[in-house]
C-alpha cells in the first residue's frame, strides 16, 4: 500500500471491527475471542503507518535512527512483558493456556513496535 489515506482507512475499519467483536462478546455475556487482540494490534499498526508514511518515504538518517531505537526500546518493553507474564503465571494470579499467552504477546509486540516508532518520531 502506497498511500497514507489507505493505511488510515483500513486501520480505522479494523479498529471498528475489533470494537464490534469486543462489544458483541460483552453483550452476549461470553469471553472475548483472542482474535480481537490481533485485529486491534493490526489496526494500531496501520494507523501508526498512516502517521509515519511521509517520514518513512524519505529513508534518511533520521528514519534509520527511529527504526533502530524503536526496535531497541520495543525489545526492552517486550522483556518487561515476559517478566510480568512469568510472575502472573507462576503466582497463579492468572490462568491462561500457552497459546493464549503467545497470542497476547504477539499482539503486544505489534502494538509496542508501532507505538515506539510513533513516539520516537515525535522526539527526533
Amino acid at each position: 500500500m502506497q498511500s497514507r489515506v489507505g493505511y488510515l482507512i483500513i486501520g480505522f475499519l479494523l479498529l471498528c471491527l475489533s470494537g464490534y467483536i469486543f462489544f458483541d462478546a460483552i453483550w452476549a455475556h461470553s469471553t472475548v475471542p483472542l482474535v480481537t487482540s490481533h485485529v486491534f494490534a493490526v489496526s494500531v499498526l496501520l494507523l501508526s503507518y498512516s502517521y509515519l508514511h511521509p517520514q518513512f518515504k524519505k529513508k534518511d538518517e533520521r528514519m534509520k535512527i527511529i527504526r533502530e531505537k524503536g526496535m531497541h526500546y520495543s525489545f526492552l518493553v517486550l522483556m518487561l512483558y515476559f517478566i510480568i507474564f512469568v510472575v502472573l503465571l507462576s503466582a497463579n494470579i492468572v490462568s491462561l493456556t500457552a497459546i493464549a499467552v503467545v497470542q497476547i504477546l504477539i499482539s503486544l509486540t505489534i502494538i509496542t513496535v508501532a507505538l515506539c516508532m510513533v513516539i520516537l518520531s515525535k522526539i527526533y
